[in-house]
Parts: C-alpha cells; sequence; structure tokens
C-alpha cells in the first residue's frame, strides 16, 4: 500500500525553480544561533549562503532527484518525519497509530523509498536559518489545486565518510533529519480522492 500510494503521490512533474515566485522575492535571512549540534563540533552556526544551499539541494532531492545528491546531503542517521506524508501514504484506513512515526527511519530507509518515485514540482517560496535549522516554505505547483508546505530541517557539520555535505567554505553541511508538513487534503484532491476534489466553479 506505500509504495503505491507513494508511487501516485509522486506523479506530477515540472522543473524545480529555486527561490522565486513572481511578486514575491524572498531572499535568505540568518536568524541566529539557537541548540547544540547533536553529534558535537566547535565549527560556526551554518551561514545563510550554506543554509541556501542545503535549501536548494533538498529541493533537489524532490524534484529531480539522484542517488549522488542525496547520498551527499544526508547524514548516515537522517530520519524524516511527516504526519502529512503519512496521512498519503494510509489513506483511506488512517490510524491515530500512523500519525506521529517516523515516514523515514534511515538514510538506507530514504534512498530506497525516494529513489523510486518520480519528481514532483517544488519551489522554495521563504527561506531562514536558525545556528542549526533550515526552514523552508515550499510551493508545489500542482493541478488542480497547488500545495504549500514547511520543511525543517535540523543540520550538522558533515561527519568523514558520510557523503561530503555542501557547503560555501571549508566547512560542509549535512541535514539529519527533516520535519515537514503541509496541506495534505488538497494533495488527496489531486490525487482524485472525491472527497478532497476541489467544488465545481458555479460563478456566472
Amino acid at each position: 500500500m506505500r509504495s503505491c500510494v507513494l508511487a501516485s503521490l509522486f506523479s506530477l512533474a515540472v522543473a524545480y525553480t529555486p527561490f522565486e515566485r513572481p511578486g514575491h522575492p524572498s531572499p535568505p535571512h540568518h536568524v541566529g544561533p539557537v541548540g547544540p549540534y547533536h553529534r558535537g563540533s566547535n565549527a560556526t552556526c551554518i551561514s545563510a549562503p550554506d543554509a541556501s544551499l542545503i535549501a536548494t539541494s533538498f529541493g533537489l532531492t524532490i524534484s529531480n532527484y539522484t542517488e549522488a545528491l542525496a547520498v551527499q546531503l544526508f547524514t548516515s542517521n537522517f530520519t524524516d518525519q511527516s504526519d502529512s506524508v503519512n496521512t498519503l501514504i494510509h489513506e483511506p484506513g488512517l490510524q491515530a497509530s500512523d500519525l506521529g512515526s517516523l515516514t523515514f527511519s534511515s538514510k538506507v530507509e530514504f534512498l530506497a523509498g525516494q529513489g523510486a518515485q518520480p519528481p514532483v514540482p517544488f519551489v522554495i517560496l521563504n527561506l531562514w536559518n536558525t545556528c542549526n535549522t533550515v526552514i523552508i516554505r515550499w510551493l508545489s505547483d500542482q493541478s488542480p489545486l497547488p500545495v504549500q508546505g514547511i520543511s525543517i530541517a535540523t543540520v550538522e557539520p558533515a561527519q568523514p565518510g558520510e557523503g561530503g555535505g555542501f557547503g560555501t567554505g571549508a566547512q560542509k553541511w549535512q541535514i539529519s533529519a527533516i520535519v515537514a508538513e503541509f496541506n495534505s487534503g488538497a494533495w488527496l484532491g489531486n490525487l482524485g480522492y472525491p472527497e478532497c476534489k476541489p467544488a465545481a466553479n458555479t460563478t456566472a
């Protein structure tokens, strides 16, 4: 059931366009340091340019996935949690136990799951970062209903042997965890669920 729904979920494809939407410019914004790194480091907080690079790379794992990109971007202990995705996976028949659980519990599981899917539209609308967090507000411009969401990525300095990471300087960064939520009702409507389809336009 999971693989069947995911295949349908990721069947609407368009090109990825980073950081742009007509009338809505959103330059990266550095908020400031909060929180420790998971595995410890003397590195400085992630910079706004590096946060932008991490966000762009993450968007490409949705819109133009390659295994090489994902290996480089995510830590070996990467996890992904989204009740929105879990709702799509288990609908119909969603149970309370389906919510709050990890969508991908490891980097290996993510590589296997995401690698089997065609791309979906993904445009970054806004971007913020703290010391070890990159917050991405995004649009998946599907039809007939656009879907907006927010993904919160915990980042840490890249560790040797884990793919390399991304960064504009000597310090490279990777994502160790993603928490994301989006309009799953609109997404279900786009997948053809009749209770979630938009109402007919009755305007004369």
